[in-house]
C-alpha cells in the first residue's frame, strides 16, 4: 500500500480476541432459546399459573397452523400486556410462549379485581377513563387467538434463533471494517477501537432493527392468514392497542419509552393496523 499503516499489526493481533468474542455473544444469545426455561423465569408472573385448558388452547391453534412438535410449547402467564416466545419446539427443550393476564379476563369484575394499577394509582372502574381502560383490557377470543398465533408464528419460523448470530456478526464485520478503512482514508483521524466497536454498534443496530421489524409483520401476516377471525382479532387489538397508548402515554408528554420507541424491533402499531386492513380486504376468504 502506498501508505503504511503502522496500527494494522495491532488490527490483526485482535483477531482471535474478536472471534472468541463472537462466539461468546452467540453462544450466550443462544442459551435462553436452548433452555427457554430462562425465559419463562424472567417474563413469567409470580401471581398467575396459565390454567390447563389455556395451554390446550394454544397447542390447538398450534396443530392447526402445522406448528411442528406442538406438544413441546409450554405456557405461561407473563409480566404486563405483552405476549412473548422462545426456544425451539424441534429442540429437546421445547418452545414457550408467555400471554398477559388478561387472557384470564372473562368480564369486567374480573379486571375490577385484579389489582391493576395506573400510574401506582388504584383505578376508580366507574369513572369514564375506569370504563375505557376495563374495555380496552378485555379481550375477545378473536384477540387472543390472534396474539398467539403472532407467537406461534415466531416459533415456527426460527424467528428467536435467526437475531441470535446477528450481534456475532456485526462484532466480525466491524472488526474487517476496522482493518480496511485505515486503507481506504489514511488520514482518518481515530483509534482502532472507538472504530471497532463504533462500527460495531451501528452495524448491529440498524440490521437488528430492521430484522426484528421485518420479522413483526411477517408474524402479523402468518397469523392472520390462519382464518379471517384472526385478521379481526388483530385488527381489534391494534385499534385498541392505540387507544391505550394514547391513555398511558398523552401526547403532550415525552417519555422515555417514546424515545426508546425509534429503536424498537416492533413495527408501530398504526403501521401493523394498516397492514391488517389491507390484508383483510384483498384476501379471498372462501376457503376458510
Amino acid at each position: 500500500w502506498p501508505i503504511p499503516i503502522p496500527a494494522m499489526s495491532r488490527y490483526k493481533n485482535m483477531r482471535k480476541v474478536v472471534y472468541l468474542a463472537a462466539g461468546a455473544i452467540a453462544a450466550i444469545n443462544c442459551v435462553p432459546h436452548a433452555f427457554p426455561a430462562v425465559i419463562r423465569k424472567s417474563y413469567e408472573s409470580p401471581d398467575a399459573k396459565a390454567p390447563e385448558e389455556l395451554t390446550t388452547h394454544v397447542r390447538r391453534i398450534a396443530r392447526a397452523m402445522h406448528v411442528r412438535n406442538p406438544d413441546r410449547i409450554e405456557v405461561f402467564i407473563s409480566r404486563g400486556f405483552s405476549s412473548v416466545s422462545g426456544g425451539c419446539a424441534l429442540w429437546p427443550n421445547g418452545a414457550v410462549v408467555g400471554v398477559p393476564r388478561t387472557f384470564l379476563f372473562r368480564n369486567r369484575n374480573d379486571i375490577e379485581r385484579s389489582g391493576l394499577r395506573l400510574q401506582n394509582e388504584d383505578i376508580d372502574w366507574n369513572s369514564e377513563i375506569g370504563q375505557k381502560l376495563a374495555h380496552l383490557l378485555l379481550p375477545s377470543t378473536q384477540e387472543m387467538n390472534f396474539r398467539i398465533a403472532h407467537e406461534l408464528a415466531h416459533i415456527e419460523l426460527f424467528d428467536p434463533l435467526v437475531k441470535v448470530p446477528l450481534a456475532s456478526a456485526a462484532l466480525v464485520a466491524s472488526y474487517h471494517i476496522a482493518l480496511v478503512a485505515p486503507r481506504f482514508l489514511p488520514r482518518l483521524v481515530i483509534t482502532g477501537f472507538p472504530l471497532l466497536f463504533g462500527a460495531g454498534l451501528f452495524v448491529y443496530l440498524q440490521l437488528s432493527s430492521a430484522l426484528g421489524r421485518w420479522m413483526e409483520l411477517r408474524a402479523d401476516r402468518w397469523a392472520a392468514l390462519c382464518k379471517k377471525s384472526y385478521t379481526e382479532g388483530g385488527i381489534d387489538f391494534m385499534r385498541k392497542s392505540i387507544e391505550l397508548e394514547s391513555i398511558l402515554q398523552p401526547s403532550t408528554q415525552i417519555s422515555i419509552s417514546q424515545l426508546i420507541s425509534s429503536l424498537s424491533h416492533h413495527p408501530d402499531h398504526q403501521e401493523r393496523l394498516d397492514r391488517l386492513e389491507k390484508l383483510l380486504s384483498i384476501t379471498n376468504w372462501d376457503y376458510n
